[in-house]
């Protein structure tokens, strides 16, 4: 496909464009068009992750879908946040060095599904001896983590295969805890913004899908 990348400095600067595509900004660091996930794209995106890793990326999908993580702070963890020796921990804790500004750390609650994944991949890598390795090594070396290109590697083409459309990779799984912890808190935009620890809840809107049809019963209903 070809591209045109702009060389002019200022809010364009580093951008690349497909001419058929959603827009990756290099200096967000972002993906503009990549979606959430309804439940059935998640469920066969995690069935397609298969290889000598699959746990290890099944663990990464679910745990960045249940706690909303950063891909940043997921590749930082380490094996002992959230191992207790026996299994996985009720809550786990992101240093305030491994957060998006470094201004604060996090205290994260493990969702049932994350700890399930999780577990089974800890058991199955033979990290539980190792509580100082990182939870997502990479293949290319010990003590090296996964890295995030190669982790946007892994994801998006898992997610093509699942009918995800746009430009899927690592950011849809924050994009997708965003949206259903939106819904389940009732559409609080407010409340939303605090699970997602965005500093204002702008930041947040765009992380949300809003159906035309929902728009549509709404307005039908007044």
């Amino acid at each position: 496909m070809p591209k045109v990348t702009t060389r002019n400095p200022g809010s364009l600067a580093n951008r690349t464009f497909c001419r058929k595509g959603p827009i990756f900004d290099l200096n967000k660091k972002s993906m503009i068009g990549c979606p959430a996930l309804s439940p059935q794209e998640l469920k066969l995106a995690l069935a397609n992750l298969k290889g000598r890793f699959a746990l290890r990326d099944r663990a990464l999908v679910t745990l960045g879908v249940r706690t909303g993580l950063r891909i940043s702070e997921l590749l930082a963890l380490k094996v002992g946040q959230m191992w207790d020796g026996k299994t996985t921990v009720a809550r786990f804790y992101v240093a305030r060095q491994a957060t998006k500004g470094k201004h604060a750390g996090a205290s994260i609650v493990m969702h049932p599904d994350a700890a399930k994944a999780v577990a089974r991949w800890i058991k199955a890598g033979g990290l539980a001896a190792n509580p100082g390795s990182y939870l997502f090594p990479s293949q290319k070396g010990p003590g090296r983590r996964l890295g995030r290109k190669s982790a946007w590697e892994i994801l998006h083409p898992a997610f093509q295969r699942a009918g995800v459309t746009g430009m899927a990779g690592t950011h849809c799984l924050r994009k997708t805890f965003a949206n259903n912890v939106h819904q389940a808190l009732g559409g609080d935009l407010f409340r939303t913004s605090k699970a997602m620890r965005h500093s204002s809840p702008l930041t947040t809107l765009r992380y949300l899908s809003f159906k035309q049809e929902d728009i549509d019963r709404a307005i039908l209903s007044i």
